[in-house]
Parts: C-alpha cells; sequence; structure tokens
C-alpha cells in the first residue's frame, strides 16, 4: 500500500512545483540596445540616433540596470518602442536572462498600452494562412478587403 503512495505523493508534489516555476512574472523597465545594455557603451540619446541601426537586438533594461531578453518579440516590434518605458508579461527564465513575453506593453502619455501579444500574433497568423482567426488586428490595415 506504502508502494503506491509515494509515487502517488511524489506526483503531485512535482507537478505543484511545476506550477508555481511556470507563472507569468510582470516587469517594467526601458527598451534599450543590448550593446547598450551590456557594455555601457554608446547609447542612442533617442529613436533618430543611428547607433540604433547597429544593435543586433533588444532588451529591457531594469532600473538596477540588469536587462532581460524579449526572445520571442519580433526585432522591429523592438525597434519602433527603443528607449521608450516598458511593462512585459511573461514566463522568466533566469537562467538565460530572458523572458517569453506573453504581451508587451509601452508608455504612451502617462498608460500603459498593448503593442504586441502572443495572442494577436497567434490570431493574425492564423487569419493570413487562412487557417481561422478573428480578423486582421485591430490598428493594422488589411491587404485582404
Amino acid at each position: 500500500m506504502n508502494t503506491i503512495r509515494l509515487p502517488a505523493i511524489t506526483f503531485a508534489l512535482t507537478l505543484s512545483l511545476t506550477t508555481v516555476a511556470i507563472q507569468a512574472e510582470t516587469i517594467t523597465g526601458r527598451i534599450n540596445g543590448h550593446g547598450c545594455a551590456h557594455a555601457s557603451g554608446t547609447c542612442p540619446l533617442d529613436r533618430l540616433d543611428p547607433h540604433i541601426a547597429l544593435e543586433r537586438d533588444f532588451v529591457l533594461q531594469k532600473a538596477d540596470g540588469d536587462y532581460l531578453f524579449l526572445t520571442n518579440v519580433p526585432r522591429d516590434t523592438k525597434v519602433r518602442h527603443a528607449l521608450k518605458k516598458a511593462r512585459v508579461t511573461g514566463k522568466l527564465d533566469e537562467r538565460y536572462n530572458a523572458i517569453v513575453v506573453d504581451e508587451l506593453q509601452v508608455e504612451e502619455n502617462g498608460d500603459f498600452e498593448t503593442v504586441w501579444s502572443q495572442r494577436a500574433q497567434f490570431l493574425e497568423w492564423t487569419y493570413l494562412q487562412g487557417t481561422g482567426g478573428l480578423g486582421p488586428v485591430v490598428g493594422r490595415p488589411s491587404r485582404h478587403r
């Protein structure tokens, strides 16, 4: 009888620990070029600064200087919002200083506005593939009208 309970208890404990490990976190910072955040070298002064074009990737840099890679956010979205205050919600992987983003919000006029989400990207993709989706994402012109 005890041999059956031990695996069941082990499974339940593992499941509860796994659930805690994958909870979404919300982190606020500023979108910055990785080179700038890592080396504290030449940083763009504004969004029109040519140094932005030299950045290979962009990160969310927290107030304490630490930064996180936004692993699944397209580069063009990160470039468009470079140097802006941002808030991301997603699954943090401290081992790689990375976060798999569920939602990216950028501060506009004192409020945070969602500018990218996994859900919106998936719905847009399925719409364009003709496999479902809810139609074009609000705010984007549709090519299929």
